[in-house]
């Protein structure tokens, strides 16, 4: 791969090399060096983060201010699991769903919680632009935004507590 086209991102026992020129994400193990997949991303725009569970990558691309995909790929073989369209900001893998927040084409955001084995989303959040950090745990999510303004919301259903 060019290396003045390329995004390389070192993982725990992988490193993800993505070619913005070609769209083709390649995955080596880090023990053997070894190519262990490579897949062609359709116009995905450039890597914008990784975060990764013990046998899926969550990739986040971006392509504009509004724009891109966030996909789930099985480590073993690069198959893609499911895709959600749109900017994702701050993910986050908690227990058995993933946390995101999305911005849509109108510029609203939005925090969702997602099914981490079937991609489908379990409820959403609309979210001030200039929510900075959230903390999650078992009782319930809290959102600060750069405001000083606090919500907390419940973990099952997305509900303000």
């Amino acid at each position: 791969m060019d290396n003045k086209n390329s995004q390389i991102i070192r993982m725990d026992e992988h490193i993800l090399y993505f070619d913005c020129h070609s769209n083709v994400l390649l995955c080596k193990s880090i023990e053997s060096g070894k190519k262990l997949w490579i897949k062609k991303v359709d116009d995905p725009g450039f890597l914008n983060g990784v975060i990764e569970d013990s046998s899926r990558f969550f990739i986040a691309f971006e392509s504009g201010e509004k724009n891109g995909i966030f996909i789930t790929v099985n480590k073993n073989d690069g198959l893609t699991l499911w895709d959600i369209p749109g900017r994702a900001f701050l993910y986050r893998v908690f227990q058995d769903f993933i946390y995101l927040i999305f911005i849509d084409e109108s510029e609203n955001y939005f925090f969702i919680k997602v099914d981490i084995l079937k991609g489908t989303i379990v409820w959403h959040h609309k979210v001030a632009k200039d929510l900075c950090e959230y903390i999650i745990n078992p009782s319930g999510i809290v959102l600060q935004y750069l405001s000083g303004k606090v919500e907390k919301i419940d973990i099952e259903t997305g509900a303000m507590i």
